[in-house]
């Protein structure tokens, strides 16, 4: 399996989705049929079947149907702790040419922290909902007065609710940034002491965000931010370099 997450990193394009790159790597896939198509909460339905997930991220979690929202899969908390958030949780923050991205711990974390979308479901905790459209990361950002806090993106349709981690800007940083967390009894309070903050790059549904531009980060922490290695621009996106040079409606456009 380590040849699909390097292949994830390597060899995504935008024309290469996940489904290919899972076939080219030769990973077991179920038949559609068996696990189902992934219904959404909006009234328009994907098209693929999301049948592809269910052989990576089945060791590591229980996938499950919500009358709502279709299939989800949900992490074992023996896995990742009963404590576990998403985009917080055995990771750390590395700047890279398109925004923040969470660089996971675990070896199966190329898939929902770049792919698909989290959000909290009543009973039950945080879950993934699927989706085959690439990004560094799925989340919003609040920034302001030495904090910086991010929240999951929810699939169309489903309120996250105040669902924000914060960190002071001097751990964003650092290894296992979870282990700096803020209460989450202050999400209110330091919601009220900082503001939105980065691009907004238009998705095939909603958006995903840059985050704060990582000069800032230096000049407040007074360090260098850690880099991620060379990688593939998101799903439908030109290469960095050529939005730079004239072409940054391209960035924005909607596929």
């Amino acid at each position: 399996m380590a040849s699909w997450l390097n292949r994830v990193r390597w060899l995504r394009t935008g024309g290469v989705n996940v489904f290919a790159i899972l076939a080219a790597s030769g990973c077991a896939m179920s038949p559609a049929g068996e696990f189902g198509p992934q219904a959404t909460a909006t009234p328009a339905a994907l098209t693929q079947p999301m049948s592809q997930f269910r052989e990576v991220l089945a060791p590591y979690g229980t996938w499950m149907e919500l009358p709502d929202e279709g299939w989800v899969w949900r992490p074992d908390p023996n896995v990742v702790g009963a404590d576990f958030v998403p985009y917080s949780t055995g990771g750390q923050w590395v700047d890279s040419d398109w925004g923040w991205t969470f660089e996971s711990d675990w070896d199966w974390g190329q898939a929902p922290f770049h792919y698909g979308r989290w959000f909290v479901a009543p009973s039950v905790g945080w879950v993934w909902w699927p989706d085959n459209e690439w990004a560094p990361a799925w989340v919003d950002w609040r920034w302001g007065d030495g904090l910086i806090g991010w929240q999951p993106l929810a699939p169309p349709g489903i309120s996250t609710g105040l669902s924000w981690t914060f960190v002071g800007v001097n751990d964003f940083v650092r290894p296992d940034v979870g282990t700096h967390r803020l209460p989450a009894s202050r999400v209110q309070e330091l919601m009220d002491r900082t503001q939105p903050v980065g691009e907004h790059v238009v998705a095939r549904e909603g958006h995903w965000n840059r985050g704060p531009e990582p000069e800032k980060v230096a000049q407040v922490t007074g360090q260098e931010v850690p880099r991620a290695k060379p990688m593939t621009p998101p799903t439908g996106h030109p290469p960095r370099e050529q939005a730079e040079h004239g072409h940054s409606e391209g960035a924005h456009r909607q596929r």
